[in-house]
């Protein structure tokens, strides 16, 4: 991680905007064979955070969640969802947003006057917040962080017992070495630090996150979708869409 805060801290503002996630990713792994992807990170905790939250309420009232996808020909990160269907008395635009509405964490994305919120679908791209490939949300009551520092540590050696040796003295280490990680990552977010390769990383998200959802219109049997942009209001762009367009990408 040193030689990639070198370059960043060297290379120029507007150079820095232009460095991709996947240009990060390939540099890092050619240096560091333990370095964690940050487009692989940021695409599975985000669907897994879909898939949970798909056990709330509102997952009652609709069947289909969103489903989230690198694009690496686009350099775009889509957070999709895949066959609704269009209700025949309401405009397509109209009921694009009305539907998003229902999920207000997604929906408040669209505002720029909401660019402060922190985005928990998006937090697996920021690599140096994470501790054993999850995101840790701590609430800076010392005593619940600590205990919550404690079972991260037992899960870990829970999930890694196979990885271990006879030798004590090794084991030890090993475990050490990863209090010292979670501790670091304790202290960057108590602190709200933000890091160069942080503004690196929500610079590029906020370029290339992008919403779609497909929109199935039985009465006149065509496909669309609605697109949105992070920040560019809430009215949606119009696409006639092939499904084989997006499956592709």
């Amino acid at each position: 991680m040193k030689d990639l805060l070198l370059l960043l801290v060297f290379l120029p503002g507007l150079l820095i905007s232009q460095i991709t996630l996947e240009e990060i990713d390939l540099f890092k792994s050619s240096t560091d064979p333990e370095h964690i992807s940050i487009v692989r990170s940021g695409t599975d905790l985000c669907n897994d955070y879909f898939k949970k939250n798909n056990t709330e309420s509102f997952s009652k009232k609709f069947k289909n969640i969103f489903t989230c996808k690198f694009s690496k020909k686009r350099n775009r990160f889509y957070i999709y969802m895949l066959s609704v269907e269009k209700k025949e008395d309401m405009p397509l635009k109209e009921f694009c947003n009305s539907f998003l509405s229902q999920w207000p964490t997604v929906y408040d994305h669209m505002d720029k006057k909401l660019n402060f919120q922190r985005k928990e679908y998006l937090q697996g791209f920021f690599i140096e917040n994470l501790f054993n490939k999850k995101v840790v949300n701590f609430s800076q009551n010392f005593k619940n962080d600590q205990n919550l520092i404690k079972n991260q540590i037992d899960n870990y050696i829970l999930q890694n017992r196979f990885n271990f040796t006879n030798d004590n003295v090794k084991n030890n280490e090993i475990i050490e070495n990863e209090i010292a990680k979670i501790n670091r990552v304790y202290k960057k977010i108590i602190s709200n630090s933000e890091s160069n390769l942080d503004k690196v990383i929500k610079n590029q998200l906020s370029k290339i996150v992008r919403y779609k959802i497909f929109i199935n219109d039985v009465t006149k049997f065509k496909s669309y979708s609605c697109n949105w942009k992070p920040e560019n209001g809430f009215s949606p762009y119009i696409k006639l869409e092939k499904f084989s367009e997006f499956e592709n990408i």
